[in-house]
């Protein structure tokens, strides 16, 4: 939270909520806990999972840490994430909804799920 500015609740809750608790496949297998794509600027090891698509392309990672640290720099670089970092670090319904608005998950409920964690 000190070091990108994103309230700690919402990482846990992101985190929680992404990886089914840590028991999702991709979490057991490429401590992906966020449910992370390769995107076009990744460069490290990758895994297929069926997704939104079939056979969509994640990152993995080699430990939970690495995860949570990847997860803070990749909202803190994308710019379609930039007016999440005007808001309060304490205002996690504002992070909840910006992250909805924002693309980050295709769940109509994304939102209120994060909140309610």
């Amino acid at each position: 939270m000190q070091r990108y500015h994103i309230p700690a609740s919402i990482t846990l809750a992101q985190g929680l909520l992404e990886s089914g608790a840590g028991s999702s496949t991709l979490t057991r297998k490429s401590n992906n806990h966020f449910g992370i794509k390769c995107g076009s600027g990744w460069s490290g090891k990758t895994t297929y999972h069926d997704d939104d698509a079939p056979g969509e392309c994640f990152r993995v990672y080699k430990n939970a840490r690495e995860s949570y640290e990847d997860h803070s720099r990749f909202l803190a670089t994308k710019q379609r994430y930039a007016a999440l970092f005007k808001l309060s670090p304490t205002d996690y319904k504002g992070w909840a909804h910006g992250l909805k608005k924002a693309g980050y998950a295709t769940n109509p409920a994304y939102a209120t799920s994060l909140i309610s964690i």
